[in-house]
């Protein structure tokens, strides 16, 4: 989730919007995730994910706002 100034707010994961169908975004979405800046080497980032066991994670600018989501698969 992003604000008008495309600062990153926070994740959404799947279970979290399967646990409730009636939950609001803010209510289900993870807060302050970690990001990355886009100069972070690629083999760096597969470390990341493989030590963390996930498949994506945000890119930012240094004040936060949104570049991309850079997915596990783009680096195999």
């Amino acid at each position: 989730m992003v604000n008008d100034e495309r600062v990153v707010l926070g994740l959404l994961c799947a279970p979290n919007l399967e646990a409730d169908p009636d939950a609001t975004v803010e209510s289900v979405m993870e807060a302050g995730p970690s990001t990355f800046r886009p100069n972070v080497p690629t083999e760096e980032m597969a470390g990341y994910f493989r030590d963390h066991h996930l498949d994506s994670a945000p890119i930012t600018t240094p004040d936060g706002r949104l570049v991309g989501l850079l997915r596990a698969l783009a680096l195999l």
